[in-house]
């Protein structure tokens, strides 16, 4: 396989780093908190501290994550980590991940001589429970469910890991999460984008690896400037925003998407939208693109931007789309799950990129990348003849104009349910160095300016990608080919009166 771009960088910009995949996103990630002075604070849907180390720097003094950090503990730096908790009953293999790392926290502190308060680990249930109507209504599927995994796990797993499947009777109904990815080191660094920490996370640029274990990211680090002090505020400040206690603090450069408990929780399902920044800024970049909107996303399913998306392009004649997606959703590509949830999403998406497609016509790219190999037909992770690449990158770029890094998929729920945050990002400079790290990592070959230009990129680029997807997998320049739209259309189902922020 070609080397991948990632080798391929422009010049530097100072204190702010585009990092592609965990191959290059750990390793800048692990020498920030090896050169941490005082305090660590992150927050993670997931992190595990045995995943393993991948800087020179940090396998010095040790293999794992666990050993990176009490290093740093016994040096005096505080360690806060929330990790997001789950529904211990609908979501039980992720609620057990959380509280493994609380445990894992546990042991730190005390393995690393910690004081007093100087490590804390929590996993955090959104408060936002579903109301008494939409619980009865679900409550015997939920029950069934909770029977099936009682009998499923060990007393063991029981007791250390599912700790709330078997607390009440009556289980709740949790249907939102903090699915936000940033850290802050001492006060001059973030971390933040859309990679969480654990080995499955795990992919190398050139994504040589089987279709299951890939995984396109992309995060961010910048130093020195006014988005450190903002993504403190907003990890100080969270919690008690989606408790309903606490107000958001004014934020210009970190964009949120925050959500609380309704006032009124009765008949409701869904919880009360606090902030909606993060669908606000892709709504209004779309109404001020000139030439060029390009989304990576690990879901296109939201009514409201694929509506917003296809009256920006029928109000400017000027403007291009390049969206990158993913061939499947990951639970259907890998582990073969076809239940009502991902049937549902499916048809949201098919809908979203139909509407965008009819609106653009021509001047749209939905693309996917495939690994430039051949691979059996049969096997749901193919496109084009290759095993696909997971992307599950969350990123919006505007023109030379604006660009946000984050945690949020264009989906209901990203732009309106769980805690998500983006870095908003408008330096030439930095935006010139984005895109260029995004185009390169999809191609093998250096990029004419007329590949990185928003005015000449998506005819270039179109031409490209479509004859990638006809040809044979060792003849393709670049991971690019075209999305296919009806991939597992079949199985594309509507569910009129639900809403569609639940996948």
């Amino acid at each position: 396989m070609p080397d991948a771009a990632c080798v391929s960088r422009p010049v530097c910009v100072p204190d702010f780093e585009v990092l592609i995949t965990a191959e290059e996103a750990w390793p800048a990630f692990e020498r920030a908190v090896l050169n941490a002075r005082h305090h660590i604070h992150g927050s993670f849907r997931i992190f595990d501290f045995g995943t393993r180390l991948r800087s020179p720097e940090a396998r010095a003094v040790g293999t794992d994550w666990f050993d990176l950090l009490a290093h740093v503990i016994r040096r005096g730096v505080s360690v806060t980590l929330v990790v997001s908790d789950f529904d211990p009953v609908m979501a039980t293999d992720l609620h057990e991940l959380s509280w493994r790392t609380v445990r894992q926290g546990a042991a730190l502190a005390e393995i690393a001589d910690a004081a007093q308060g100087q490590v804390r680990v929590t996993a955090e249930l959104h408060p936002a429970r579903a109301g008494v109507l939409p619980w009865s209504v679900l409550l015997p599927a939920v029950l069934k469910r909770k029977w099936d995994q009682l009998a499923a796990l060990s007393k063991d797993r029981l007791t250390r890991q599912a700790v709330l499947l078997n607390r009440s009777p009556l289980p709740e109904l949790r249907t939102v999460t903090h699915h936000q990815k940033l850290a802050v080191v001492d006060a001059d660094t973030l971390f933040i984008g859309g990679l969480d920490l654990n080995e499955r996370r795990f992919d190398t640029c050139d994504h040589d690896r089987p279709a299951h274990q890939t995984w396109s990211d992309v995060h961010l680090i910048l130093r020195n400037g006014p988005e450190v002090a903002e993504a403190q505020a907003h990890l100080d400040s969270f919690r008690g925003v989606a408790a309903g206690t606490g107000t958001a603090p004014r934020l210009s450069l970190i964009r949120r998407t925050l959500s609380a408990p309704r006032r009124l929780q009765f008949p409701y399902l869904s919880p009360r939208s606090v902030l909606t920044e993060i669908e606000d800024t892709h709504l209004a970049c779309f109404r001020a693109a000139r030439h060029l909107i390009h989304i990576e996303t690990q879901f296109l399913r939201s009514r409201v931007i694929a509506s917003a998306l296809a009256r920006a392009a029928q109000d400017n004649p000027d403007l291009h789309l390049l969206a990158i997606l993913p061939a499947l959703p990951e639970s259907l590509a890998f582990h073969h799950e076809d239940g009502l949830d991902t049937r549902f999403g499916l048809g949201l998406q098919k809908e979203a990129v139909s509407r965008v497609q009819e609106a653009f016509g021509d001047r749209a790219i939905f693309a996917s990348p495939v690994r430039p190999v051949m691979a059996a037909r049969d096997s749901l992770a193919v496109l084009a003849g290759s095993p696909m690449v997971y992307v599950h990158n969350k990123v919006l770029v505007q023109d030379d104009d604006f660009a946000l890094v984050g945690s949020g998929n264009l989906n209901g729920r990203s732009m309106r349910w769980d805690t998500e945050a983006a870095v908003a990002i408008t330096d030439p400079a930095r935006l010139r160095t984005l895109r260029t790290r995004l185009l390169s990592h999809w191609w093998f070959d250096a990029l004419p300016e007329q590949a990185l230009a928003p005015a000449t990129l998506v005819p270039w680029w179109s031409k490209r990608i479509e004859a990638n997807g006809v040809c044979l997998p060792e003849n393709r320049t670049g991971f690019l080919v075209p999305y296919d739209p009806d991939n597992r259309g079949d199985l594309a189902q509507a569910l009129p009166g639900i809403t569609e922020n639940i996948v």
